[in-house]
């Protein structure tokens, strides 16, 4: 029997998906990924908020990692002496201190990543992995009738191959 799923169908629609405008703060992002976690407990843990412009095209995404960058003191930014021990930040002062409300002011425009691919939700999933690997992405942008309808993810991919390798 041939293999015949799409990527819409393995997808998180937009509307479950957490996506917020360019101008929000990273504090802003950081109370929506807690949010969406809370709603769809045991379902998904989000990784990544997508972000829009005012007609709602897509600008970038802003992962847990560019968030967490986003709030790093400015010290550690492009220091080298950091980033040939990580532990001497503790020299340096606390990573989490009184700057931390203020960095988290910073509009997630500042510190948002490019997309990198996109997968239209017609294409089949095999597609999807390909584009995945090949971009070294985790998760890419469903795009339907030339609007984001949701996001795919590498683990909701690999968990349809191993129900195939592993027959359950």
């Amino acid at each position: 029997m041939p293999y015949d799923k799409k990527v819409k169908d393995l997808m998180i629609p937009l509307e479950d998906y957490p996506h917020i405008p360019y101008w929000f703060s990273l504090r802003q992002a950081m109370a929506i990924v807690r949010e969406t976690s809370i709603k769809f407990e045991g379902q998904f843990e989000p990784r990544a908020v997508l972000v829009f412009d005012e007609k709602y095209q897509l600008m970038g995404i802003l992962t847990l990692r560019d968030i967490i960058k986003g709030l790093e003191p400015r010290f550690l930014h492009e220091t080298n002496l950091i980033k040939a021990d990580p532990s001497l930040t503790v020299l340096m002062g606390d990573l989490f201190g009184p700057g931390l409300k203020e960095a988290s002011q910073k509009p997630v425009s500042e510190v948002m990543s490019p997309i990198r691919a996109t997968i239209q939700g017609n294409d089949p999933v095999g597609k999807a992995i390909f584009l995945m690997i090949k971009e070294d992405v985790g998760m890419m942008p469903v795009i339907q009738d030339s609007k984001v309808a949701g996001m795919v993810r590498l683990s909701d991919l690999f968990k349809e191959i191993s129900e195939m390798v592993l027959g359950e």
